[in-house]
């Protein structure tokens, strides 16, 4: 929730940010999986089973696991619309699988609002 909170309270003015500066928890890994994508699939890709996790059944739903260490400190699922928020990486490269990222890279996301959902997309 701590992350909702964050991506919510983003200023009005702001075009851009950087993934690091929402994140109110420490994190070195990011994977972003595009809808569909079975749970055996995510353990594998992560390397890491937890009970919480959801499959994606519809396009548009976020399914974002960020890692520390190995271990997941913050699972975003779900539809923006109902969550509040989205965040949305550009997964052409990898449609299949999914997108993993560093925190060491370029993770800078337009900031866009629509209905009083905020979006960021890379």
């Amino acid at each position: 929730m701590l992350l909702k909170e964050k991506v919510l309270s983003i200023e009005h003015s702001v075009e851009t940010i950087n993934l690091l500066e929402v994140t109110p928890f420490d994190w070195d890994v990011v994977y972003s999986f595009p809808p569909y994508t079975p749970k055996d699939t995510i353990y594998e890709t992560v390397g890491y089973k937890w009970d919480t996790i959801s499959e994606t059944v519809n396009e548009g739903m976020n399914q974002i696991v960020f890692l520390k260490d190995g271990k997941v400190v913050c699972y975003l699922y779900g539809y923006p619309e109902n969550n509040g928020y989205g965040i949305s990486f550009d997964l052409e490269n990898n449609k299949d699988v999914g997108n993993m990222f560093n925190s060491k890279d370029d993770l800078n996301f337009q900031v866009e609002r629509r209905n009083s959902v905020v979006y960021l997309r890379s």
